[in-house]
């Protein structure tokens, strides 16, 4: 404890000696934040929200929109980086430890994933982030004990009671408003990835297969370009509204459970199969059931994720700059 104490008040010194000095057009090491005995500078910030800061270059519209986006993500970013640190000190000043084989082994693992088990790539690419191995292993490390940490103080196996979900539904119905839908199977002949006449031959031969009477879902799969071709090409439900008109106007006019000629939308070829059909309204909740459930415990497992951040907060020296 007397060390901690130490530590903040030698910072506090420096900080008031560089004051002092009249340097305040300087940013003092960059400093952001001081977390106990942890500096975290604003280049450490910046390096990390870099990815996000040039997403959100890509679809800004104005500079001062992406000003404001950009100061935005490096706030949170801090805000994260401060929480991280937290969690891990509360792990050590517990003396917790994890094996150092474990350690190696979650690196290992990480190479193999992001570099092919190359570890040439890896060094290569430490190089051009001006970062070392020892601080990429303790990355990883620090990845995991706030892994195990959150797992261990934020209870994984929730239970939202039926009252709960009915309330929710019934308190935000609007965000349960579909327009006009479908639901559909769909096989998709991509023209991306066939020829022309393969194009066209492969349409005509699904369209023929289904005809004669074979089961759409295995058309699908043996035939398909989609994605959903491993489910028989089911979509699921899909607003009109959102479909090219092409495909559109088809789907108003064929009657359930029937098959649709080939439908050609800008060089690929389409068979559809209306399964159901419904008209503008409200999702019922038994269709929503699970994803406000979902939602509900994401959002609770949040608010404990907050109160025991908070906590940490409380017995913690934590300074901006």
């Amino acid at each position: 404890m007397m060390r901690d104490n130490l530590f903040r008040l030698g910072i506090l010194l420096v900080l008031l000696n560089w004051r002092a000095l009249g340097q305040q057009d300087v940013q003092f090491n960059s400093i952001n934040a001081i977390v106990n005995r942890t500096v975290i500078t604003r280049d450490h910030v910046l390096g990390v929200s870099q990815r996000e800061i040039m997403a959100a270059n890509r679809i800004t519209d104005n500079d001062a929109e992406f000003v404001l986006r950009r100061a935005k993500i490096v706030e949170d970013q801090l805000e994260q980086m401060i929480d991280r640190q937290l969690i891990v000190d509360e792990f050590r000043e517990k003396g917790y430890r994890f094996p150092d084989s474990l350690i190696d082994d979650l690196i290992k693992a990480r190479i193999k994933q992001e570099f092919g088990g190359d570890r040439v790539a890896l060094t290569k690419t430490l190089r051009a982030q001006n970062r070392t191995f020892e601080e990429f292993k303790r990355e990883i490390n620090e990845d995991f004990i706030v892994s195990q940490m959150v797992r261990q103080n934020i209870q994984e196996e929730l239970i939202i009671s039926p009252k709960k979900i009915v309330g929710y539904y019934a308190t935000n119905l609007a965000k349960f408003k579909v327009g006009n839908r479908v639901k559909l199977q769909m096989i998709v002949i991509d023209r991306s990835r066939h020829s022309l006449d393969e194009n066209r031959q492969l349409a005509t031969k699904a369209l023929e297969r289904l005809k004669a009477g074979e089961n759409f879902a295995i058309v699908a799969n043996e035939l398909s370009d989609d994605a959903r071709r491993f489910k028989g090409g089911d979509r699921g439900w899909v607003d009109l509204a959102g479909l090219a008109e092409s495909l559109r106007s088809v789907v108003l006019k064929i009657p359930l459970g029937e098959i649709s000629e080939v439908i050609e939308n800008q060089g690929s070829r389409f068979l559809l199969k209306v399964v159901e059909k419904q008209e503008a309204g409200i999702k019922p909740l038994t269709e929503v059931r699970q994803d406000i459930e979902a939602l509900l415990k994401d959002s609770e497992r949040q608010r404990l994720k907050n109160h025991w951040l908070a906590k940490l907060r409380k017995k913690a020296f934590v300074r901006y700059f």
